[in-house]
């Protein structure tokens, strides 16, 4: 399939779990535990629903290898093509019923995020969708986005998740906290990162060495097509398998002026 058409069917299969998810949120059923995902963290109700909706849709189109959060590795082997899916980022959320989650489904022509080709994220919240195709540009709801012209680090709204993460992190990021305007985190990492593609945020930062490739793929390809420049702990370059196992740290700004500004205030967790 071409990636116009990868494009329409996660745009379709998203929307169905818009339509599907969201009322459980309205109907108190948020929490209720069904098993542990593929990736070791409980699987909700609304995560089972969500990914059995996304892999019905993507199953029927042809020889296709998938990666899910929640089932782990399914579908063809030796098939060239790849999704990436989270069904729910921001499980947390929904159930303490936090209107701040999404489903992010990636399609990739090889074996690591730089082979992602089509990115497609879903808020499940308005049903705001945020889509992208490599060397393409990035848009909203179909229309073109892009990021901040923000500079100033001391002008900036950033995102920096501090959960679960190692002893230290938070001291180690002092600089950071001190030095920009005001400082977010919402609970939906592919979302936050899909809200710096349309210049609502100005950087965002997770240095707990927990992010995994389900979260990112999407977000990654919508954030560097409207202008973002996404990167390794210290502006390093990121070389991401498509493996549950693998964790990592990232650091994503609007632009390189950015970048390089919020980098030098990350230094700290750098050493």
């Amino acid at each position: 399939m071409k990636e116009a058409e990868w494009e329409q069917v996660l745009l379709a299969a998203t929307e169905k779990v818009w339509l599907k998810v969201g009322p459980l949120a309205e109907r108190g059923r948020r929490g209720r535990v069904v098993g542990v995902g593929a990736a070791g963290d409980q699987t909700i109700f609304a995560d089972k629903l969500a990914e059995d909706i996304i892999l019905t849709a993507l199953s029927k189109r042809g020889p296709l290898r998938l990666l899910s959060e929640e089932a782990g590795s399914l579908g063809d082997e030796g098939a060239r093509t790849i999704a990436v899916v989270d069904p729910l980022d921001g499980s947390s959320n929904f159930e303490h019923g936090i209107p701040f989650y999404c489903t992010s489904v990636a399609i990739a022509a090889g074996d690591s995020a730089e082979d992602v080709e089509v990115g497609v994220v879903r808020d499940l919240v308005n049903g705001d969708v945020y889509t992208a195709r490599k060397g393409r540009g990035a848009r909203k709801n179909g229309k073109p986005i892009g990021t901040s012209r923000m500079t100033d680090p001391a002008k900036a709204v950033v995102g920096v998740d501090l959960s679960r993460g190692p002893p230290g992190l938070a001291a180690a990021l002092a600089g950071l906290m001190e030095g920009v305007k005001r400082q977010v985190h919402f609970g939906a990492n592919a979302l936050e990162l899909c809200y710096l593609a349309e210049g609502k945020t100005d950087s965002f930062v997770d240095l707990r060495g927990r992010m995994r490739i389900t979260d990112f793929a999407a977000a990654a390809l919508i954030a560097r097509e409207a202008g973002a420049v996404v990167t390794g702990p210290g502006g390093r370059g990121l070389s991401l398998p498509f493996d549950l196992k693998h964790r990592f740290s990232f650091v994503a700004s609007a632009n390189p002026t950015m970048h390089r500004k919020v980098l030098e205030l990350c230094r700290g967790a750098f050493t």
